[in-house]
């Protein structure tokens, strides 16, 4: 299992597409190839930083920490503690970061089958193109052989240039981003855990992308059951310890595939639960058979 914060996870370093500057510290990130791939990041705006409207084939999730963030006319300000679903193929923007804000977002492979490119093919690929472009204002700009100009969203050429092929979007299954308000859902008593409550707050796609809330009284414990999919617990408030260790605000763990872990709580919590995507090439990869219900017992 991986276990990282904000105060030791490393740099991001693939390249910066957008317009300023955005302080990326890689949490989490899954096994590169893998049809849900994921990266977890915790990112703080220096000054401003700004994407044009755009879109991606892949799925995220992101909660506002700190500060104040944009995402375009159809998504206005997003409030700090509100949870976000943003859709692959699904446009939005422009984006504005306002400085000192911080987001921790969620990146991974759509119900598609597209995956997510690993930080180490994006700075190959950012790398590469620079040799016969550049990337301004969210875009990658570079001359033909007959001189002429041309203008692609910046994750799109990077993505067509190590995939080797022409990206094309799925069709939408969602028309815009989905809101969770966590302030708005109840929390309901765990029957099988005792000292663990839940607020569930969605399941998208059919491949079951699943978001809610896990609370754990002091001494209580949660159990995170194997799943064939990656998982991932964030503390959101207060702290909870794994091993004896106290892990504190904005820890993040993340699960592998067939990987359960037990959490043990330490003062008054508030924990993100985020189960990944499930496909047969992961299902395959699990060391046990997933729990009966659709939604794993976390």
């Amino acid at each position: 299992m991986q276990i990282n914060s904000p105060a030791t996870a490393p740099d991001y370093g693939a390249g910066n597409l957008r317009e300023g500057n955005l302080d990326v510290k890689v949490l989490l990130k899954g096994r590169e190839g893998s049809l849900n791939n994921y990266r977890l990041s915790f990112e703080t705006a220096e000054e401003s930083w700004t994407t044009p409207r755009h879109r991606h084939n892949f799925d995220q999730i992101r909660l506002p920490i700190k500060g104040v963030v944009e995402y375009g006319k159809a998504l206005p300000t997003l409030p700090i503690g509100v949870v976000a679903y943003f859709p692959e193929s699904v446009h939005y923007g422009p984006q504005v970061r306002h400085d000192q804000s911080q987001t921790l977002t969620l990146q991974l492979g759509g119900a598609s089958g597209n995956g997510f490119m690993s930080p180490e093919e994006r700075r190959r690929g950012f790398d590469d193109l620079l040799k016969k472009g550049s990337f301004e204002k969210g875009a990658y700009n570079w001359h033909d052989e007959k001189g002429q100009v041309h203008r692609q969203d910046a994750y799109e050429a990077i993505w067509e240039y190590i995939r080797g092929r022409k990206l094309v979007y799925p069709e939408p299954r969602y028309t815009t981003q989905v809101v969770m308000n966590p302030d708005h859902f109840g929390w309901l008593a765990d029957s099988k855990q005792r000292g663990v409550s839940r607020k569930w707050l969605g399941t998208f796609t059919e491949r079951q992308l699943h978001v809610s809330y896990v609370r754990v009284e002091p001494g209580a414990i949660l159990r995170v059951e194997k799943y064939p999919a990656p998982q991932i617990v964030f503390v959101v408030k207060g702290a909870v310890s794994y091993q004896g260790k106290s892990c504190g605000l904005h820890t993040a763990f993340g699960l592998e595939p067939g990987e359960g872990a037990e959490l043990i709580g330490v003062q008054a919590n508030e924990l993100m639960y985020l189960q990944l995507p499930s496909f047969a090439e992961e299902q395959g990869a699990a060391s046990e058979a997933a729990p009966e219900r659709e939604d794993a017992t976390v």
